[in-house]
């Protein structure tokens, strides 16, 4: 008899499932963004969690920030919290995030850098916000930064 593993019920099973939706981010991008969710999720010693990523244009971008945030200008990623139980799944609802892809690609020029591994650091900046992280005051930005480069140097990608 076969079992299925979901979220967090195994060893080796992702410890959230990540829902993707809007433009399309690329496989490469969609792996190292769950290997970068489940690392955070790991250090934290969560199991059992779901997000949903959309990944957005700037028009898309623009109108979203605007609504939400009051601020009419593309951004990177919006985080939406949720932390609902899904009695269906058992599994705990992160929340949503929106990622900017004409951003990711923009940036990820500037730092010469792959796109994949941008939208990567988003959707973990994104999942931090969600976990409880902020970045408004100077040592809360540092040490939600300080967590990205350990995320992100167990995936081999180094971050400024």
């Amino acid at each position: 008899m076969s079992r299925v593993r979901g979220p967090g019920s195994g060893v080796r099973g992702p410890r959230c499932l990540i829902e993707w939706a809007g433009e399309d981010a690329g496989e490469t991008a969609r792996g190292l963004a769950q290997r970068a969710v489940d690392a955070a999720l790991a250090m934290d010693r969560l199991r059992k969690r779901s997000l949903c990523v959309l990944v957005v244009d700037d028009a898309e971008s623009i109108r979203l920030h605007r609504e939400h945030f009051g601020d009419p200008t593309p951004t990177d990623v919006m985080s939406f919290p949720d932390g609902a139980p899904d009695p269906a799944s058992g599994l705990v609802r992160l929340g949503d995030l929106a990622v900017g892809i004409e951003v990711a690609r923009r940036v990820a020029k500037q730092r010469s850098r792959p796109v994949d591994e941008e939208i990567a650091l988003y959707v973990l900046h994104g999942t931090l916000h969600l976990l409880g992280h902020d970045d408004i005051e100077d040592a809360d930005r540092e040490a939600m930064w300080a967590v990205q480069r350990t995320v992100m140097s167990k995936l081999g990608i180094t971050i400024d």
